[in-house]
């Protein structure tokens, strides 16, 4: 049964403390009333061996998804389809995975590597490496264009246990340029993701802080762990333990600014790290395994 939440007031939840955890960012104290729904989720297929720490995906037709693994694994995508079975492999040469963390695509169909993973907040080298359409490289190997850039509000490395929420594992691209989304590790901890935005072309940044978005004040489902957006509709997916959130008819690319509903996973999954949208209404969930099990691939399909 569906219900409708009012978001809680920002005057029980802006205490002192969560202020400073979140300092400078913006608040989204003027969002619309959240709708909050369930969601059914099915396993389609369990991943290669190859993708055992899966963090990102990009799918271009129903059976093909684009992967990688994540943190200090190697600089190689992966091709699989639905049943998980490996198609091919192809190496970024001049890139290193020090922590990839969730993947973007353009209209070009050119893919953005997210290389700022980031579990201590203590790194000064971010990167997200731009590669052609995958589906276009006759051979193996392909070499990465390259952003680097900072975060305007971070001055120290790692920051007080309090403002550590400087963790991106979930971009998207829009207008030409790349948004990221944070994953809050703060103690204690204040359920927010931060918006940050770089320009898409190749070059050094800092990323600008435009927004953030209260999700939850229990740490266990909130983190955001993926994101993507529909191309064709702008609708934007916050992926996070357990839930999926939605943001439509927003002004501009002021995503927490629109129409909001709070997807709940009916079933349990498990470690969940890449969505996908397959088409304006079915997407595609991966989840990080062991390495004796290889995680799932979901499907869901929005109302």
């Amino acid at each position: 049964m569906e219900r409708l939440f009012l978001i809680f007031s920002f005057a029980v939840l802006s205490t002192s403390a969560m202020v400073s955890c979140v300092k400078d960012a913006p608040l989204n104290d003027d969002i619309k009333e959240i709708k909050v729904t369930t969601l059914d989720i099915k396993t389609l297929g369990r991943l290669t061996a190859d993708l055992v720490e899966t963090s990102g995906i990009v799918v271009y037709e129903p059976n093909r998804i684009w992967s990688h693994n994540d943190k200090g694994n190697t600089n190689q995508l992966f091709l699989v389809d639905t049943t998980g079975a490996l198609i091919k492999t192809i190496t970024v040469t001049n890139a290193q995975n020090i922590d990839w963390e969730d993947l973007a695509v353009d209209t070009q169909g050119r893919i953005y590597i997210n290389n700022a993973g980031n579990n201590n907040n203590s790194r000064t080298k971010l990167s997200i490496y731009r590669i052609p359409n995958p589906n276009l490289i006759e051979g193996i190997t392909v070499q990465a264009e390259i952003i680097r850039f900072t975060y305007e509000d971070q001055t120290k490395f790692p920051p007080l246990n309090s403002n550590k929420n400087f963790d991106v594992e979930a971009i998207i691209w829009k207008n030409d340029s790349i948004h990221l989304f944070t994953k809050d590790r703060s103690t204690p901890y204040t359920g927010y993701t931060k918006n940050y935005i770089v320009p898409s072309t190749p070059g050094n940044y800092t990323a600008m802080l435009v927004d953030s978005f209260f999700i939850e004040s229990i740490n266990y489902p909130a983190p955001v762990t993926a994101a993507d957006i529909n191309l064709e509709t702008g609708e934007l997916v916050l992926l996070t333990k357990d839930r999926i959130l939605s943001f439509t008819n927003y002004p501009g690319s002021k995503f927490f600014k629109g129409d909001i509903i709070d997807y709940r996973l009916t079933s349990s999954v498990g470690q969940v790290e890449a969505i996908s949208f397959v088409n304006k209404q079915k997407l595609y969930i991966t989840e990080e395994g062991s390495s004796s099990l290889p995680g799932n691939i979901y499907k869901v399909i929005l109302p």
